[in-house]
């Protein structure tokens, strides 16, 4: 008998492999262009657009900056394989420490300085109980988080003002805003992005990650130490996780006890949504902070309809399953029949 004839394979089109390769350029196109229409004066019964607007524009860009900077610190921990549920209540004990040291008087940088360090440190600790003493991450992190959180309630029970701090001879909240054009969390979001890419794709402990991320097994024989590489991934989260407490201190000159609630799972959901891997080995910040804008921009959208914060939660967790379907079937190897 003849062996059976294959039959040719349709190539894909250039633009049809790069939006497989890169569903979250496709899908950020998508959303705009939905939030663009859901927001027109035809759908608003002839009410003016708010949603184009240059002030909605900036607070857009303002939000997309605090919420990039948490997600981008989740990314490496997503990078080795790991994950972090007490990011949210890190910003929370960290803007509660900033607080408490402004209003003792202590200077602001100085203040700003510790705050980062014990960012850090919570970070360090995740990453120990993770990999010294051997606590899977979900049930660890967990478990720091539930400390953090009583540890917030007992520093601020309701709120806690930095009171007369300044910085440069102007409120923290004027910082923030600078010329209210590019926002403090914007510039800082674009030097971040800039120098963790760099980070990742040319340095050797950046090439480790996606390593230990993809195969933890082929990370040790190669002679990398995963252990070590996953606790630097959680510091960095720790560092990102206290420069939005700070940046959300700023923003309001307060600290409040439930700063950090539902932000952990906004982030998680932004970073699921850009396309990195929670099972490792998969991600990079462009595709993070196109996830962060993907979820800012449904959740502002939804806000300018007057929307409610359940329906906002549902419409996310939608996107999210969605995003999910299409990356499975995009990213799916052809099997060929013989």
């Amino acid at each position: 008998m003849k062996q059976a004839e294959k039959l040719p394979i349709k190539e894909d089109s250039r633009l049809v492999k790069f939006f497989k390769k890169n569903n979250i350029i496709l899908i950020l196109i998508l959303v705009y262009l939905a939030a663009a229409l859901l927001a027109s004066p035809a759908l608003l019964g002839g009410k003016k657009n708010t949603f184009f607007t240059v002030a909605n524009t900036f607070d857009l860009l303002t939000l997309i900056g605090v919420y990039g900077i948490l997600a981008m610190g989740l990314t490496f921990v997503f990078i080795v394989g790991g994950i972090d549920l007490s990011i949210g209540y890190q910003v929370a004990f960290c803007a509660a420490i900033f607080a408490v040291m402004c209003r003792s008087g202590m200077n602001v940088i100085l203040a700003m300085i510790i705050t980062l360090v014990c960012g850090c440190a919570v970070g360090y600790l995740n990453g120990t109980i993770v990999t010294r003493i051997g606590i899977p991450p979900l049930i660890g992190t967990l478990a720091v988080m539930t400390a953090l959180k009583g540890i917030v309630y007992i520093i601020c029970p309701d709120s806690l003002s930095v009171g007369e701090a300044t910085l440069g001879g102007n409120t923290l909240s004027n910082v923030y805003k600078l010329s209210g054009v590019l926002t403090l969390p914007v510039i800082i979001l674009v030097i971040l992005t800039v120098i963790f890419s760099i980070f990742l794709k040319y340095s050797i402990t950046g090439s480790n990650f996606y390593i230990v991320g993809g195969n933890f097994e082929a990370g040790m024989l190669s002679g990398i130490n995963p252990n070590r590489l996953s606790r630097i991934a959680y510091t960095l989260g720790g560092l990102c996780a206290s420069l939005c407490g700070l940046l959300l201190c700023f923003r309001t000159n307060t600290a409040t006890y439930n700063m950090g609630d539902g932000i952990d799972i906004t982030a998680i959901c932004a970073i699921v949504v850009g396309g990195v891997k929670m099972q490792g080995g998969r991600g990079n910040m462009a595709m993070c902070i196109m996830g962060v804008a993907v979820i800012q921009i449904i959740t502002n959208v939804m806000d300018k309809l007057h929307y409610s914060t359940a329906v906002v939660s549902l419409v996310t967790g939608i996107v999210v399953i969605l995003v999910l379907i299409l990356d499975r079937f995009t990213s799916a190897k052809d099997v060929t029949m013989e």
